[in-house]
């Protein structure tokens, strides 16, 4: 630690970073706060501001979404569906606790094994919806099939699937068509980016992820006035 350094602290447990600080000059910012304005920093830092208003969807250990108007924003809702229902149900399926190679099999798994879809339950006959979509996560009757790397993809699914929704009922009630994701739990994370990127087309949102996404509460609190 560097005496005559200032720190900006931000997040869940920030006061016990702080005690590990004793002397130096601290200063508590605002979690959602600091996520807002480190988000629309970066966003002009890498060229992808939207043309208009936007959500935020930052997914750390859970998710929160924010409206962004401008230099306004406001949080519109919360999920525990996010980055700690990875970490748990990885550990707890899959006997898996690194996050790396959590996102390594799911890149590799094939849902199908695990999750019942759509086109499952009709066998053949024409389904009414895209036969692909998910009838039940999970639900598949038959798991003999079922590796490892296909109950990660169907994890991620089912977490993707889950923010999807939730981003596209607060988008709809805002009149928003983009959807900007941050957060550790999606920033490095293709797998989970390409399902909720799948759904573009059907929701008529807009994905878009940050490369340092999840970096934004850290950024927010330097820029924090």
């Amino acid at each position: 630690m560097k005496p005559a350094a200032r720190y900006r602290i931000t997040g869940g447990r920030a006061a016990k970073v702080k005690e590990k600080l004793t002397g130096a000059d601290v200063t508590f910012i605002p979690e959602f706060d600091s996520v807002c304005i480190g988000t629309r920093e970066l966003l002009v830092e890498e060229g992808k501001e939207p043309k208009s208003d936007f959500l935020i969807v930052s997914i750390g250990t859970g998710t929160s979404f924010f409206l962004m108007k401008g230099e306004r924003y406001e949080r519109l809702l919360g999920s525990g569906i996010g980055g700690g229902v990875i970490s748990g149900l990885s550990r707890l399926i899959l006997q898996e606790s690194n996050f790396y190679q959590i996102v390594d099999l799911a890149k590799k798994g094939d849902r199908s094994h695990v999750d019942l879809l759509v086109k499952d339950l009709y066998g053949e006959e024409a389904p009414p919806i895209l036969g692909d979509l998910t009838a039940a996560n999970f639900g598949n009757p038959d798991l003999s099939r079922a590796r490892k790397k296909d109950a990660a993809a169907a994890l991620f699914q089912l977490i993707g699937e889950t923010i999807v929704l939730l981003a596209k009922q607060c988008a709809e009630l805002h009149q928003v068509d983009t959807c900007v994701y941050v957060g550790a739990a999606i920033s490095q994370n293709p797998p989970l980016q390409q399902i909720i990127q799948s759904f573009d087309s059907m929701t008529g949102l807009q994905s878009i992820f940050l490369s340092n996404g999840s970096f934004t509460g850290a950024l927010g609190a330097i820029l924090y006035q």
